[in-house]
This record gives C-alpha cells, structure tokens and sequence, in this order.
C-alpha cells in the first residue's frame, strides 16, 4: 500500500482528541486522589477525647462574667514601659 499524506487538519483534530482524552484522564486521577487523601486524612484523626471525668463540666464562675465590673479588683501593676 502506498502511503498516503495526513493533511494538517486531519492530524490536528486526531492530537486535539488525543489530548481531551488524556486530559480526561489526568482530572480521574487527581479526583481519585483528593478522595484518598482526604480518607486518609480523617482515618489517622484520633476520634478520643482523654479528659478526666471531672473536667468534663467547668463551674459556672469560670465560664460567666460577674454582673458588675469592677477595676479596682485587678492587679495591673507598675508599667514603665508606657510613655504617657
């Protein structure tokens, strides 16, 4: 058989499919592995909580605001470090 020439056109839209195809390829596999790495990622995340049984619940007063602010009752101390 006598070869015959591929026109420009005909080899353009044969690379042009070439390259769908592979592209295709390339976004199955980056979809496959933001799935495992993500699946991966919550397997090795320790699901325990170690708390003692009594620091399960905090006392109200270290989790609530008194109801009258007083600044007389903090010890800021001496800072010689502002330039007034």
């Amino acid at each position: 058989f006598p070869e015959v020439p591929m026109a420009l056109r005909i080899s353009s839209y044969l690379l042009l499919g070439v390259v769908r195809i592979y592209s295709k390829k390339v976004d199955y596999i980056l979809h496959d592995y933001n799935l495992t790495s993500i699946w991966l990622a919550k397997a090795l995340v320790s699901n325990e909580v170690d708390l003692q049984e009594d620091a399960r619940k905090a006392p109200v007063e270290l989790v609530t605001l008194p109801q009258a602010l007083n600044l007389e009752d903090f010890d800021l101390g001496d800072d010689d470090t502002l330039d007034m």
